[in-house]
């Protein structure tokens, strides 16, 4: 009976060792998922968002990854969408995204992310020409601002969407500063 005893409580004290370890794995990966997901939710959306103010093409695509009512708030959407955006002049064709994401939290799904565009490239549009000759307008792009933003996730139906962005800090791209010449080198005669 002693033997027994000791067996039943040997096998009791590694079950209990391993529902922990189990539940402890089992919450690494359920918090793991939910974060990529989330990260992959923040990268696409805010990647096809830029996407839109820059080209003005694709806008419903956003519906995967906005909630609508928040859409029909979004201020920089509808000035890029307008005849304001300053990228109405221009067609372009490709761009550099960069996020990253510094903070996140799960339980209510909130994220603060840092968003830049380094390099644009594109064309004045053809109807538009004659004013980049006549220099109303620049020759190319002009510079994405980019900024930090906190960031608000809902779940809908199981799925994650954005559902507010707020810009708490505006982040101006560094324009390049051209190295001073270095003066050419005398010879002695």
């Amino acid at each position: 009976m002693k033997y027994l005893r000791r067996l039943l409580g040997f096998i009791a004290s590694k079950l209990v060792i391993f529902t922990i370890v189990s539940t402890l794995l089992i919450l690494a990966f359920y918090l793991a998922m939910n974060t990529s997901n989330i990260y992959i939710l923040l990268a696409d959306g805010m990647k096809e968002r830029a996407s839109v103010i820059l080209t003005r093409q694709g806008a419903a695509e956003l519906n995967g990854f906005f909630e609508g009512e928040y859409l029909s708030q979004d201020e920089g959407l509808s000035i890029g969408l307008s005849q304001n955006s300053p990228y109405y002049y221009y067609n372009v064709t490709s761009f550099n995204y960069d996020l990253s994401m510094e903070w996140m939290w799960e339980d209510t799904a909130e994220a603060v992310i840092v968003e830049k565009i380094p390099r644009i490239v594109g064309t004045v549009a053809s109807d538009y020409r004659s004013m980049a000759a006549a220099g109303t307008i620049a020759a190319t792009p002009p510079d994405w601002v980019g900024g930090r933003y906190r960031v608000t996730l809902k779940r809908v139906n199981g799925v994650w969407k954005i559902a507010s962005l707020r810009q708490t800090q505006v982040i101006v791209n560094p324009t390049p500063v051209p190295a001073p010449a270095t003066p050419e080198p005398q010879t002695r005669r």
